[in-house]
């Protein structure tokens, strides 16, 4: 973006009949800008002049936006990812869509995200997602990111690359912070779950439809923990013959979360597979949910554990070190589940692009898997399980229901126009913990009142408080507790250049945290 087209943009977003200092200008153009050295150079201009920090606040709070040149559309986007690849990722743009009026957004993934290659029907695969339905009607904005092996739901590369559409999205359109939703199915819906556990502070509820809450975990390795679902709720349904998330063990795992605290609202249907079959009854459900379940920016009570410190901040709270050495407290409980792994998996990402008679072999999953172990590759076409033919990717599904663990198995493979025959085994079953453990967790349990934030602690090494002008009185001393002990009583001077830096970070005009107090 030129520097003529953004004050091109300022100027015409700028009401003409008032006149604006000079911080005020470069202020617009840096919320504009998207170019790091640019950003600096305008942060320092804008401290130079000393404006007073309610007026930068203001400023940012009635940022306005163009009109786009359609509404009503559905549009392709790219966005530069933390790998230095450029993904592709679709905005649905509501024909209501006012640049004046804070708009809904929703956010949704899609599974089957370790596939090797992005899909090619993007636009075509999010016109045709049932959701849209609900978009059009109550005139939500959509997005729709795209992942793929390395940089999927669960790895730090895909997880970023979420983030940062919603706040690109954010920058770019008028998005109402308090009405930002997460959904999605199967992966999606498994990720749905995992931001719940360690990215709730940028959205209002979650709705993860037939997805499994641990693959955030198992697969991608992260620390989660259940009790984190406190700060969110969700709106969660799984069916009872969905071949890879059966309604009947999904229900343990949602069980256990209640226990430890989630807020999950639990559904299920019967006679359906692993698809959105569902859809017809469920969206009205789904439609109030969201409706009913505004974000509430300041939580007054937030109870957080983390085992790294890169997923230690929900909301104004941060954990940024974990005393490993040291016992929990007796009310730090780790919940957890044993569960059984009786599921039968080939170990390899179908190409659903492919329309010909059989599955083709998209890439294979890592680790020691069948797959691997029988000598599949990408590309094969698997046309014949033991003696059943396979034509279809539902073929496939009910011939591993068809067999148990621990048998052996024979498939045929359409290899470079031959019939390769391959040998495999297919898993004893085996336990397995839902929520690994590497680490210890530190947790928190957290108020503030009457200029007072008062903090249990567990495991805790250091962190920090995000002050908030809706949170205290800026004119008394604020005070902090850790444990019992007075660790902070003085007061807050609002620090311009951190209100900028944070802005900038995470694009949230309701959370225009003022300062950070450090505790040790």
């Amino acid at each position: 973006m030129s520097k003529c087209f953004l004050l091109a943009l300022i100027i015409s977003i700028l009401p003409l009949n008032r006149v604006y200092c000079s911080w005020q200008k470069d202020l617009g153009l840096l919320l504009a800008s998207n170019n790091q050295e640019e950003i600096n150079i305008l942060i320092t201009k804008v401290l130079k002049e000393k404006p007073n920090w309610r007026d930068v606040i203001s400023f940012i709070k009635n940022s306005t936006w163009q009109k786009p040149d359609k509404t009503g559309i559905v549009i392709e986007k790219k966005i530069m990812c933390s790998d230095g690849i450029t993904r592709p990722y679709i905005t649905f743009i509501p024909s209501s869509y006012d640049p004046a009026t804070p708009t809904p957004l929703v956010v949704y993934l899609h599974g089957g995200v370790s596939r090797t290659e992005i899909r090619d029907d993007r636009i075509e695969y999010a016109e045709r997602k049932e959701y849209m339905r609900l978009a059009k009607k109550n005139g939500w904005m959509m997005v729709f990111p795209f992942g793929q092996k390395g940089a999927t739901w669960w790895d730090s590369v895909g997880m970023k690359n979420i983030l940062n559409i919603v706040r690109k999205t954010k920058r770019d359109y008028n998005i109402d912070d308090d009405r930002v939703w997460m959904t999605g199915f199967s992966d999606g819906a498994s990720a749905s779950f995992l931001f719940s556990m360690i990215y709730p502070t940028d959205f209002a509820a979650f709705v993860p439809l037939s997805g499994h809450m641990g693959v955030g975990g198992l697969s991608g390795k992260l620390p989660l923990y259940p009790a984190n679902m406190s700060m969110s709720p969700l709106h969660a349904i799984n069916t009872d013959i969905d071949n890879l998330y059966p309604a009947a063990k999904m229900r343990k795992m949602i069980d256990m979360a209640r226990d430890a605290g989630a807020n999950i609202h639990y559904r299920e249907y019967n006679g359906i597979g692993h698809d959105f079959g569902y859809a017809d009854e469920e969206l009205p459900r789904i439609e109030s949910f969201l409706d009913r379940n505004p974000r509430n920016s300041l939580p007054h009570h937030i109870e957080w554990k983390t085992g790294k410190s890169e997923f230690g901040k929900s909301y104004w709270l941060k954990i940024n070190g974990i005393s490993i050495g040291e016992p929990p407290a007796p009310w730090h409980i780790d919940s957890n589940l044993s569960l059984i792994d009786d599921r039968v998996s080939f170990g390899f990402f179908p190409d659903y692009e492919y329309e010909g008679s059989g599955v083709k072999v998209d890439g294979l999953s890592d680790g020691d898997t069948v797959s691997r172990r029988m000598g599949l590759k990408p590309a094969d076409i698997i046309i014949k399980c033991n003696e059943m033919n396979i034509l279809t990717i539902d073929d496939l599904d009910a011939f591993k229901v068809s067999v148990k663990r621990g048998e052996h198995i024979n498939v045929v493979v359409k290899r470079s126009n031959q019939d390769v025959l391959l040998e495999g085994k297919i898993p004893n079953s085996e336990t397995y913990l839902l929520f690994p453990r590497e680490t210890p967790s530190a947790a928190v349990i957290a108020d503030f009142m009457a200029n007072t934030f008062s903090l249990e602690t567990s495991r805790y090494g250091h962190g920090s408080i995000l002050i908030h002008p809706d949170m205290v009185q800026l004119d008394q001393d604020v005070v902090v507790k850790l444990d019992g002990n007075t660790v902070f009583n003085g007061r807050i001077e609002p620090d311009i250049k951190f209100i900028l830096k944070h802005y900038l970070e995470n694009r949230d005009r309701k959370l225009l945290y003022v300062k950070e107090i450090m505790i040790q």
